[in-house]
């Protein structure tokens, strides 16, 4: 596949493939809430377990490994959740597997 390269959110007229088209799908998956799109309303990430008064790490890597099953080429989903309690904001590190090729991402949740 290949798709419209986003640099920092904004539209860069490259494309990307291979292994960045599905990190790129991935970030924009974790990055949207479950429901904010209306086109695809399943599209995205339940936030409530990651910005919670009753925060779980269990839970919240629950929602990732939910929200990134939306795209079958991420594999072998490993999830660390770092939690800031006086922001209220987590920062979520994850690795997988896409294409035989382990793939680090990070994203934040404020």
């Amino acid at each position: 596949m290949k798709d419209i390269k986003l640099v920092d959110k904004d539209i860069n007229l490259d494309l990307v493939e291979g292994t960045d088209e599905v990190v790129q799908s991935g970030t924009i998956i974790l990055s949207t809430r479950r429901g904010e799109f209306d086109l695809v309303p399943e599209l995205g990430t339940n936030r409530s377990s990651l910005l919670g008064k009753k925060f779980s790490k269990e839970i919240a890597a629950s929602d990732i490994y939910d929200a990134l099953s939306q795209d079958d080429r991420f594999n072998d989903i490993h999830t660390t959740v770092v939690e800031d309690r006086n922001s209220r904001s987590a920062t979520i590190h994850l690795t997988a597997t896409v294409k035989e090729q382990q793939v680090e991402m990070e994203v934040d949740y404020a």
